[in-house]
């Protein structure tokens, strides 16, 4: 079966990298028109499901062992533009100067997050908001100073999102706050929401203008969504017990 990449960096930046975040294997759902894949973290506090769309002959199951090792190879390859032959055990390459074959595992050694992503979405979500890469920036640089810490804690402040890194269960810790954004929609925070910031960290924000952050109070369930190029990255991320 042949699978053709128009953008061999969209797809490593946008499809492999992210998942590579979370966990070293993973399985690719391949279709006719996109490929999709759901992979946990290894703690399983954070789960990705990506869609991005592409060209296939048909329909397979692709159960990459080592996404990097992949990430790897395929970037040896000198043209954006490649075509993939998928084999039942194996992934081939053959170019004019570069050929190479990464081997695949079978079917059932990967384990798929049981997780029901069409059920996740058709969630009611208290509160919805964007926030730029800018701010999710200032964010990431605050934690240089709250280095005793791993927690980050959302809330509402004056009608505006917060972002807070510190810990509000130890005496004397350093936090840094940042405002997120000025606008949500639905109903405010009832509540502080706190979620594992190295967790949070595995997320990959890189060159997305804007992330979508749905919250839903109750199951203590966070939503984030963002777009690269033909890719959709849809985070579920479980907050912590407070």
């Amino acid at each position: 079966m042949k699978l053709k990449l128009q953008s061999k960096k969209d797809f490593v930046n946008d499809v492999l990298n992210p998942i590579s975040n979370l966990n070293d294997k993973t399985v690719l759902k391949i279709e006719k028109d996109k490929i999709t894949s759901l992979t946990a973290s290894t703690d399983a506090t954070l789960v990705l499901y990506s869609e991005t769309k592409t060209q296939a002959e048909s329909d397979k199951l692709v159960n990459v062992p080592d996404i990097k090792k992949l990430i790897r190879v395929i970037d040896c390859v000198e043209t954006e533009d490649i075509s993939l032959e998928i084999n039942s055990n194996n992934i081939k390459y053959n170019g004019d100067n570069f050929k190479f074959t990464y081997h695949l595992l079978e079917d059932g050694i990967i384990k798929v997050p049981s997780i029901n992503v069409k059920k996740i979405n058709e969630l009611k979500f208290d509160t919805s908001f964007s926030v730029p890469e800018n701010k999710l920036n200032a964010l990431f640089k605050g934690a240089s100073f709250t280095t005793e810490t791993n927690k980050l804690y959302i809330y509402v402040e004056n009608n505006k999102i917060f972002g807070e890194l510190g810990d509000k269960n130890r005496h004397n810790s350093d936090n840094f706050q940042c405002m997120l954004t000025d606008t949500f929609e639905g109903s405010p925070l009832s509540k502080v929401i706190p979620i594992n910031f190295e967790t949070f960290r595995l997320i990959n924000f890189n060159k997305t203008a804007n992330i979508h952050f749905s919250i839903n109070i109750a199951l203590g369930v966070i939503k984030i969504v963002l777009t690269k190029n033909n890719t959709a990255l849809t985070y579920i991320v479980s907050a912590l017990i407070s």
